[in-house]
Protein backbone atom coordinates (compact mmCIF):
# COMPACT_ATOMS: atom_id res chain seq x y z
CA UNK A 1 0.00 0.00 0.00
CA UNK A 2 1.31 3.44 -0.93
CA UNK A 3 2.30 5.76 1.90
CA UNK A 4 2.86 9.47 2.40
CA UNK A 5 6.04 10.14 4.39
CA UNK A 6 6.39 13.54 6.03
CA UNK A 7 9.70 14.49 7.64
CA UNK A 8 10.50 17.58 9.71
CA UNK A 9 14.25 17.83 10.11
CA UNK A 10 15.99 19.13 13.25
CA UNK A 11 16.61 22.89 13.36
CA UNK A 12 20.36 22.38 12.73
CA UNK A 13 19.62 20.89 9.29
CA UNK A 14 19.47 23.61 6.62
CA UNK A 15 17.82 23.60 3.20
CA UNK A 16 21.33 23.75 1.67
CA UNK A 17 22.24 20.56 3.52
CA UNK A 18 19.11 18.78 2.26
CA UNK A 19 19.94 19.95 -1.27
CA UNK A 20 23.42 18.45 -0.79
CA UNK A 21 21.95 15.19 0.52
CA UNK A 22 19.63 15.03 -2.49
CA UNK A 23 22.61 15.61 -4.79
CA UNK A 24 24.70 13.01 -2.92
CA UNK A 25 21.97 10.39 -3.48
CA UNK A 26 21.48 11.48 -7.13
CA UNK A 27 17.70 11.24 -6.78
CA UNK A 28 17.10 14.09 -9.24
CA UNK A 29 18.07 11.78 -12.08
CA UNK A 30 16.89 8.46 -10.69
CA UNK A 31 14.33 7.94 -7.94
CA UNK A 32 15.17 5.11 -5.53
CA UNK A 33 13.37 1.78 -5.85
CA UNK A 34 9.87 2.13 -4.42
CA UNK A 35 9.84 5.93 -4.49
CA UNK A 36 7.03 7.68 -6.33
CA UNK A 37 7.88 11.35 -5.72
CA UNK A 38 9.83 13.69 -3.45
CA UNK A 39 9.71 17.37 -2.49
CA UNK A 40 11.51 19.35 0.18
CA UNK A 41 11.01 22.89 1.33
CA UNK A 42 11.44 25.24 4.28
CA UNK A 43 8.54 26.36 6.44
CA UNK A 44 8.53 28.09 9.84
CA UNK A 45 12.32 27.87 10.04
CA UNK A 46 12.46 24.07 9.59
CA UNK A 47 13.26 21.97 6.55
CA UNK A 48 10.56 19.48 5.61
CA UNK A 49 10.39 16.64 3.13
CA UNK A 50 7.31 14.96 1.72
CA UNK A 51 7.54 11.72 -0.22
CA UNK A 52 5.23 9.18 -1.74
CA UNK A 53 6.45 5.59 -1.49
CA UNK A 54 5.03 2.32 -2.76
CA UNK A 55 5.21 1.00 0.82
CA UNK A 56 6.49 1.84 4.29
CA UNK A 57 9.00 -0.99 3.90
CA UNK A 58 10.42 0.56 0.71
CA UNK A 59 10.91 3.85 2.56
CA UNK A 60 12.54 2.11 5.55
CA UNK A 61 14.96 0.24 3.29
CA UNK A 62 15.90 3.47 1.52
CA UNK A 63 16.27 5.38 4.80
CA UNK A 64 18.63 2.79 6.28
CA UNK A 65 20.69 1.99 3.18
CA UNK A 66 20.91 5.37 1.44
CA UNK A 67 19.41 8.36 3.28
CA UNK A 68 21.07 7.93 6.67
CA UNK A 69 24.60 7.45 5.25
CA UNK A 70 24.17 10.46 2.93
CA UNK A 71 22.83 12.60 5.82
CA UNK A 72 25.79 11.57 7.96
CA UNK A 73 28.29 12.48 5.25
CA UNK A 74 26.72 15.86 4.48
CA UNK A 75 26.18 16.75 8.14
CA UNK A 76 29.82 15.99 8.96
CA UNK A 77 30.96 18.15 6.03
CA UNK A 78 28.86 21.01 7.44
CA UNK A 79 30.13 20.53 11.00
CA UNK A 80 26.81 19.19 12.32
CA UNK A 81 26.85 16.29 14.79
CA UNK A 82 23.63 14.38 14.08
CA UNK A 83 23.75 12.71 17.49
CA UNK A 84 23.47 16.19 19.04
CA UNK A 85 20.99 17.60 16.52
CA UNK A 86 18.26 15.12 17.41
CA UNK A 87 16.29 12.95 15.07
CA UNK A 88 13.77 14.06 12.50
CA UNK A 89 10.05 13.95 13.17
CA UNK A 90 8.66 11.34 10.77
CA UNK A 91 5.04 10.48 10.11
CA UNK A 92 3.86 7.76 7.73
CA UNK A 93 0.28 7.73 6.49
CA UNK A 94 -1.31 5.04 4.33
CA UNK A 95 -2.72 6.46 1.12
CA UNK A 96 -6.34 5.63 0.38
CA UNK A 97 -6.18 6.50 -3.30
CA UNK A 98 -3.25 7.46 -5.49
CA UNK A 99 -3.82 8.82 -8.98
CA UNK A 100 -0.78 8.79 -11.30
Amino acid sequence: MAVLVEVVFPADITIEMIDAVTDEMDVDTRLPAGSISHVHYEKDGRVRGVDLWESAEAFQTFAESTLQPAMGKVAAAHGVDLSQAGGPEVSITEIHRLVR
